[in-house]
């Protein structure tokens, strides 16, 4: 097989099933099947590669886009482009910029899947630890909490990767597949700081009596970092809602159905349908702000995220504020923004599974 046909046959259908992999991986709270050493086939360097219909169309683009100095096609000299496995390499060690490696909206995308697993491992981990007083030895703790700094580099990791991607940004319009890429980012931030499982056996009421104390304990299971939750949260509801209606990933209701869980969780520690006596409790300083409204980078979230400073809020299209301390209320703002997109069978699903938990 020639290197054309080598690239063009099996890279595009490799990295594809990275892609496939990741999504499936994702919103069904299953480790990846994939690891990134297994990536060492080179990745089309350029989303122009990815369209090419034949192999003479593909090598008429990469002469293009490798065209040495001197005018002849590197077609055939043996140039091959960065694997997964090396792109990745040169992102654990910080030299995505110092090497001049040029991103793509696709380059950033496969670069969350080894990001994603790394996520999901830890978590599983973590989930493993027993919360006995019984278990709590030194040994185990110290484990519990390597685990958890490990997981705290995968976040700093994940910040690294939206650094790049904000550049990437800075010198190219925003596309449907960066758009695509953000949400998947925050859902994949939004997984380091929950426990969808356990949010959705809660969303069940298996094993919930209703006392309020038992729902502080169970906040504490599916939430870990309120701040990050609620943060990652909005994020995912603005960028879909940005998103241009007729060209969506299939998986956004999905999005949206993540997104309103952690959210609908969080409001039931403060929620006075919970338990009356707690009515007033809750009470955060600072002003409000529409967390899905405002830029990841706005200095009204990073104070938020950082300082613990403000009340988020979500809002309706025409601006009006709509409170997050109230399951319900936060449901429904859901519902209305899954009706706002086109209608599909998964969407409906979706729609209905979120209705179904308002009444209950």
């Amino acid at each position: 097989m020639s290197h054309v046909d080598f690239l063009t046959n099996s890279s595009r259908l490799i990295y594809s099933w990275v892609m496939v992999d990741q999504d499936l991986s994702l919103f069904h709270d299953t480790a990846p099947l994939f690891s990134v050493t297994e990536f060492g086939a080179p990745m089309p360097d350029s989303d122009r590669l990815w369209q090419a219909k034949t192999p003479s169309d593909w090598s008429e683009m990469f002469s293009q886009i490798h065209e040495f100095s001197n005018g002849y096609p590197s077609v055939a000299s043996g140039a091959r482009p960065l694997s997964l496995r090396d792109l990745f390499r040169h992102f654990l060690d910080d030299e995505i910029i110092a090497q001049g490696v040029q991103l793509t909206p696709m380059h950033l995308r496969l670069l969350l899947h080894p990001l994603q697993t790394l996520v999901c491992q830890y978590c599983q981990l973590l989930s493993c630890f027993s919360d006995t007083t019984a278990s709590r030895q030194r040994s185990r703790a110290v484990t519990a909490a390597s685990t958890r700094v490990r997981l705290e580099e995968v976040q700093s990791l994940l910040q690294r990767w939206f650094e790049l991607a904000e550049r990437y940004m800075k010198a190219n319009p925003m596309c449907p597949m960066m758009q695509a890429n953000f949400v998947m980012f925050h859902l994949i931030s939004l997984n380091a700081v929950t426990n969808f499982p356990e949010i959705e056996r809660l969303a069940r009421r298996e094993g919930v009596d209703g006392t309020y104390q038992q729902m502080l304990w169970i906040h504490k299971k599916c939430v870990s970092d309120v701040h990050e939750a609620v943060f990652h949260s909005g994020q995912i509801l603005r960028i879909v809602r940005e998103m241009s209606k007729g060209i969506r990933p299939p998986w956004w209701p999905g999005a949206i159905y993540r997104a309103a869980l952690v959210l609908w969780t969080d409001s039931l520690t403060h929620n006075e349908a919970i338990s009356p006596n707690q009515q007033g409790q809750y009470r955060p300083p600072g002003a409000t702000f529409p967390v899905d409204r405002l830029q990841a980078n706005d200095p009204t979230i990073v104070r938020y995220v950082t300082r613990r400073e403000g009340v988020p809020t979500l809002s309706k299209l025409d601006g009006t504020p709509v409170a997050i301390d109230n399951g319900f209320t936060v449901l429904s703002h859901c519902i209305d923004v899954i009706d706002e997109g086109i209608s599909t069978r998964f969407s409906d699903g979706i729609r209905g599974k979120l209705e179904k938990l308002a009444r209950g």
